[in-house]
């Protein structure tokens, strides 16, 4: 990642003494959103500014353990203060996201600030709403971004071990453990770094993947059972109803990573999984080699993200979604044999 010495300039030219600092990312939060969250905000702290994390909504249990959990504000939960927070903050700095679409509720109130703002993303496509753009689509990670982004402005000093672990945990669980080909020669050495500052990475693993709840594993049951693979197009679609929801006793964070089990099949190159979020269909795509599910999803179900891993939406049913998913894959058939043989 190449930051430019008038980007450095610039940023650094922001910071005063009462510099007042809030740092967001995107609806639904993952590991890499909070972990680059929680690493920039532990840093600026140290630093001595005013800086607080702002979240659409919460998110996942397995991923409270980091430090500065106990400190992160929800819009959805506290919307009057946080908008105050937005209006009133000199410097909005945007995690993980590069559309202010995908900050959920918040969108109106980051637009309309007055701040100076400054995005560090990985996603394809990038808006064009903030003063800095720092923008790598090659990066494994934002987390792997906001290193290098340290490390230009010569503060990695002040990472310690709690920081390193959160760095640490949005780059594995965005590279799939390291298994992604987003992953580089310099995302190891990035990790390697980060070992050295006293990250266990066993137990970093375990606090993510080895929290599972009753509801999950139920839940994958049957995410597992209505899987539909459509071998003729070298492709799975997986699905959970509201029903499916609601009588395994759904809690955020259960369904994530449903939509990689379809890629674990032989000759399967493209996964899909649609699930009901809030009022409308959440859905997830992922693919094994090069089949370009960002361009998917954005042509298709008004999403995007990765190469290999992006998501859309729907607001037809659950039935229609999954008949239109069918209706569309005999464009891509050719695309998809080739790659699924190679």
């Amino acid at each position: 990642m190449q930051l430019s010495e008038n980007q450095i300039s610039s940023f650094k030219s922001w910071l005063k003494p009462q510099t007042s600092i809030l740092i967001t990312n995107h609806q639904n939060p993952d590991g890499d959103a909070v972990g680059s969250a929680t690493a920039l905000c532990g840093v600026l702290q140290k630093l001595g500014y005013q800086v607080q994390m702002l979240m659409p909504n919460d998110y996942a249990e397995n991923l409270k353990w980091m430090t500065l959990a106990d400190s992160v504000r929800f819009y959805d939960s506290d919307t009057f203060l946080a908008a105050a927070e937005i209006a009133d903050s000199d410097i909005i700095i945007h995690l993980d996201y590069n559309s202010l679409k995908r900050s959920g509720a918040m969108e109106e109130a980051l637009g309309s600030s007055p701040a100076k703002k400054i995005v560090i993303d990985h996603h394809q496509q990038p808006e064009d709403f903030a003063d800095i753009l720092v923008s790598d689509t090659s990066m494994s990670s934002t987390c792997e971004m906001v290193y290098h982004f340290l490390e230009a402005l010569n503060w990695t000093e002040y990472l310690d071990k709690n920081l390193a672990e959160a760095l640490y945990t949005g780059i594995a669980t965005d590279t799939g453990n390291f298994r992604y080909s987003s992953t580089a020669a310099a995302t190891h050495r990035v990790a390697a770094h980060l070992l050295a500052l006293g990250v266990e990475s066993q137990k970093v693993a375990s606090r993510v993947y080895d929290s599972n709840t009753s509801s999950r594993f139920k839940l994958l049951g049957r995410a597992l059972a209505s899987m539909e693979v459509l071998a003729q197009y070298h492709a799975a679609i997986i699905s959970l109803s509201e029903k499916d929801l609601q009588e395994c006793g759904f809690n955020k964070g259960d369904t994530e990573g449903f939509v990689n089990y379809g890629l674990s099949l032989k000759g399967i190159e493209l996964s899909a999984f649609v699930c009901p979020r809030e009022d409308t269909l959440k859905m997830s795509f992922r693919s094994k080699t090069t089949f370009d599910v960002n361009t998917f999803a954005r042509k298709h179900f008004d999403g995007g993200g990765h190469r290999n891993a992006a998501g859309g939406s729907s607001d037809l049913s659950l039935e229609n979604t999954i008949k239109k998913i069918k209706e569309i894959l005999p464009k891509y058939a050719e695309e998809l044999k080739e790659l699924a043989d190679a």
